[in-house]
């Protein structure tokens, strides 16, 4: 028992030497207190980030197409702001550059009529817009190729593949706003540009032209400080009749003309080849009006087919319908033959690779007809020999 006394008295004396005083643990913890400060989490603020997180105020990880916190809670991620950017912007190269000179000075689309200042308030827009940038430089490419000593072909298509692509995803959320509206108009008309300088490409520019004609109807209305607030039938027409000339007509160039293009009623099958045909022949016929009205006539057969529901227009530019495929040859060499009468020849048009890329459209179009249609493309041969060696006035169509 003393023993044990002696052990227990002997472990209490030990945990007393070992343990600090109460004043020494206080002195301990405000020590602790003052060398540890409580640390904050690094924290960026985000610019780009979804409608939803910036109305929650809550960082977005701008994951695309839906972001974390939109995942999470169930929510529509939307990018509205922002639907021609993205987080990684592609890098551009020096020869991008030039591509932009060659857009900025000589390249910029026909359309609106004499509006350079249009098209350099949409390449000053274009650092806002990768799709309008990609369709700017692509264009400016293609132009270099055609008219140049150097081939840039690849650099044109990267560019007008990237910029197609944008072009669909703002198709899926038509933009909300003014610049990124103008900026995917302008886009669609540097791609329909573009696809002048192309082969093999009258499908592709049917679609184009098309979908430029949809934004123009039910997106760029709702904006009404748009650049291109101006361009309306209005100011269209307005603008041609500063410009529009009445010149000297061959009417027997005319009148094979309408022989040639009247003679598809006998094959066509549909209504909307029908409705066609006859906007073809109301452009030619315009011109024993004014070349005033064959030009306004010929504005509306441009868009003829921008009113086809999506299943007739599909059906309208499949290589197998002949006949709508001899139309459209039609309305594209309308543009060169009304061009003749309705501009002055002294008018300039240095750059004639438009010209080139449309006739070999035709011809190549001709050319693989089935051999019971072939006779009905056998006046357009011919005729595409005459705008080979004419001096090239068109109706300034894209």
């Amino acid at each position: 028992m003393k023993r044990k006394a002696e052990d227990q008295h002997s472990s209490s004396s030990s945990e007393g030497s070992s343990s600090p005083s109460s004043a020494d643990k206080s002195n301990l913890d405000a020590s602790s207190a003052v060398s540890k400060p409580t640390s904050r989490r690094g924290h960026s603020k985000s610019r780009l980030g979804c409608l939803n997180c910036k109305r929650r105020r809550v960082k977005c990880n701008e994951q695309r197409p839906t972001c974390s916190p939109c995942r999470r809670l169930g929510l529509l991620c939307d990018y509205a702001n922002t639907p021609g950017l993205r987080s990684n912007p592609s890098p551009l190269c020096l020869e991008d550059l030039r591509f932009y000179y060659q857009f900025l000075n000589t390249a910029f689309p026909s359309l609106p009529l004499r509006a350079d200042q249009v098209w350099k308030k949409c390449a000053a827009m274009s650092h806002q817009s990768e799709c309008l940038a990609h369709a700017a430089l692509g264009l400016g490419a293609s132009h270099l190729t055609k008219h140049g000593n150097e081939d840039y072909s690849s650099q044109a298509l990267s560019h007008r593949v990237s910029a197609l692509k944008l072009v669909h995803q703002q198709f899926a959320k038509p933009p909300r706003d003014q610049d990124n509206a103008d900026s995917l108009f302008a886009a669609l008309i540097c791609l329909a540009a573009q696809t002048t300088l192309l082969p093999d490409g009258i499908a592709e520019y049917m679609t184009i032209t098309r979908a430029g004609a949809l934004v123009w109807a039910f997106v760029i209305p709702a904006h009404g400080s748009s650049v291109f607030k101006s361009f309306t039938n209005e100011s269209h027409s307005s603008n041609l009749s500063k410009i529009v000339s009445e010149e000297p007509k061959d009417f027997e160039l005319v009148d094979q003309y309408l022989a040639s293009v009247t003679k598809i009623k006998e094959i066509c099958t549909g209504a909307r080849e029908l409705y066609y045909c006859q906007r073809v022949i109301d452009a030619v016929q315009g011109l024993r009006v004014s070349s005033l009205q064959a030009w306004l006539s010929h504005a509306d057969l441009w868009r003829a087919h921008c009113y086809f529901s999506n299943d007739d227009f599909q059906a309208f530019i499949d290589p197998e319908n002949h006949p709508a495929r001899l139309l459209i040859i039609h309305m594209l060499l309308a543009d060169y033959l009304l061009g003749q009468f309705c501009l002055k020849n002294s008018e300039q048009f240095k750059f004639t690779a438009r010209r080139e890329v449309i006739i070999s459209w035709a011809r190549n179009a001709i050319a693989d007809l089935p051999d019971k249609i072939k006779p009905y493309g056998e006046w357009l041969k011919g005729y595409c020999t005459v705008v080979e060696q004419s001096d090239g006035r068109y109706l300034l169509t894209p």
